[in-house]
């Protein structure tokens, strides 16, 4: 534990392989001892990734079951790894889905639950002895949009009189006015208002994108780098045949209804198949926004694989895609949009295939750097894919700058290394500030 100093992680989900900012941040932490790590958290979900030993956690759920029945209720619970027979880290689930509601009722939901953390009903004994054992030297707060979790990384900051650090992966702050109820208003003011005092007490940001760290920069003056997901996989071509059993093209990941992602896919399926195959897809995703992915459409729905599984099928493939909508509400939305995904295709040794707008981070970054074939227009989908298939040379040469890109960008360890002289960089000077003063 030589020059490891003591990491109070708060975070809405916990470090688990089943959400991608709780794996992102166990990759950031991978370096360290789990005895200088604790984690505070939010969702109803069990951590399974055993970069820290211990773990409170408080739900939406408890505190409402404590203003209901103050008496026999307990708020807040010590949380382990749980092990099989084997000793073994199982599983854990993913996080309870939301129960706020549409978008109609989630900023009157969010002033609530705001209100409801303000009781202080989770600032029990249990809670400050556990901070008080495991005496954290330096506050790393992913914040998300719900105001209290900034606040509590503020105060507990302050009253520790320790350094807070932010990792930033979203544009919550960023992003402009959708709505014009009272309420929503109410909701913005109360968010931009905690997070400008998060900002103001931070001693470093880290950004998940360039395009985040850019803009970010532009409204606060607070130190900043940028580390990239790291991906747990080698970086190596594929060593299937390209084309062995027929053009294979593959993709995984989120189809839900409010991404949009159904639409281009479908547009890519249709060029798929025009070129004499189809496209698997692996989701978890259902629905009936997803009514036109069929074969006709040229698209074979799956369900969901375990990850490992997953990977493996990708790289038995000859094509791995992503792609994003272009109505001009998602280009707004998704502008810092930096899909988690991007490390593991990287790696795959699979050449990439990327559908949609240069104004979202994600897709600019394959362009920019030439990870992949960016196809922006839908005009150009069949003649570009059937360029690839015939090219070999282009389709290596994408996979040989992916491959590049992520041994400079995605490599786990040495991201994790870089967290970790920032996170004993924050200590040092922050001690030497506080001596000056």
């Amino acid at each position: 534990m030589k020059n490891m100093h003591r990491v109070l992680v708060i975070s809405h989900t916990s470090f688990t392989a089943s959400d991608s900012m709780g794996s992102t941040l166990a990759a950031y932490l991978s370096e360290y001892d789990p005895e200088c790590v604790a984690q505070f958290y939010i969702k109803e979900m069990t951590p399974d990734i055993p970069v820290c030993n211990r773990y409170f956690c408080v739900t939406d759920k408890e505190l409402v079951q404590k203003l209901r029945h103050p008496v026999r209720t307990k708020v807040g619970r010590r949380v382990t790894l749980e092990r099989d027979a084997d000793g073994g880290i199982q599983k854990g689930n993913s996080a309870v889905p939301d129960s706020r509601g549409d978008h109609a009722h989630r900023d009157f939901a969010m002033l609530l639950r705001n209100l409801m953390w303000s009781t202080r009903l989770w600032n029990t004994p249990d809670f400050k002895a556990w901070i008080k054992e495991f005496a954290p030297q330096v506050i790393l707060v992913q914040p998300g949009d719900f105001s209290y979790l900034l606040k509590l990384a503020v105060e507990l900051s302050q009253k520790l009189n320790i350094p807070l650090l932010v990792h930033q992966s979203e544009a919550y702050y960023l992003k402009p006015y959708e709505k014009k109820s009272l309420i929503y208003k109410l909701y913005r003011w109360d968010f931009a208002r905690q997070f400008e005092k998060m900002m103001r007490r931070a001693s470093m940001c880290v950004y998940l994108c360039d395009a985040l760290q850019q803009d970010y920069d532009k409204c606060f003056g607070v130190p900043s780098c940028t580390i990239m997901k790291a991906t747990p996989l080698s970086p190596q071509k594929t060593a299937r045949p390209f084309g062995k059993g027929g053009i294979r093209f593959v993709y995984g990941g989120n189809l839900g209804q409010t991404v949009g992602r159904c639409e281009p896919l479908v547009q890519m399926g249709r060029a798929v198949k025009k070129c004499g195959s189809h496209i698997d897809v692996y989701t978890t995703s259902t629905g009936e926004h997803m009514k036109d992915l069929t074969e006709e459409n040229g698209i074979v729905l799956h369900g969901a694989l375990p990850y490992d599984q997953l990977q493996e099928v990708i790289r038995q493939s000859d094509f791995v895609l992503h792609m994003e909508n272009q109505s001009p509400w998602h280009r707004v939305d998704l502008k810092y949009a930096f899909t988690t995904k991007i490390a593991d295709m990287l790696a795959s040794g699979v050449c990439s295939i990327v559908y949609g707008s240069c104004e979202v981070a994600s897709v600019r970054y394959f362009k920019e750097n030439g990870l992949g074939c960016v196809i922006e227009d839908a005009q150009d989908l069949y003649p570009r894919i059937r360029e690839l298939i015939e090219s070999r040379e282009m389709r290596d040469g994408y996979i040989e700058t992916a491959l590049q890109q992520v041994v400079q960008h995605h490599n786990a360890k040495t991201n994790a290394r870089r967290m970790k002289e920032i996170i004993q960089k924050s200590v040092s000077e922050f001690g030497n500030e506080s001596t000056s003063d």
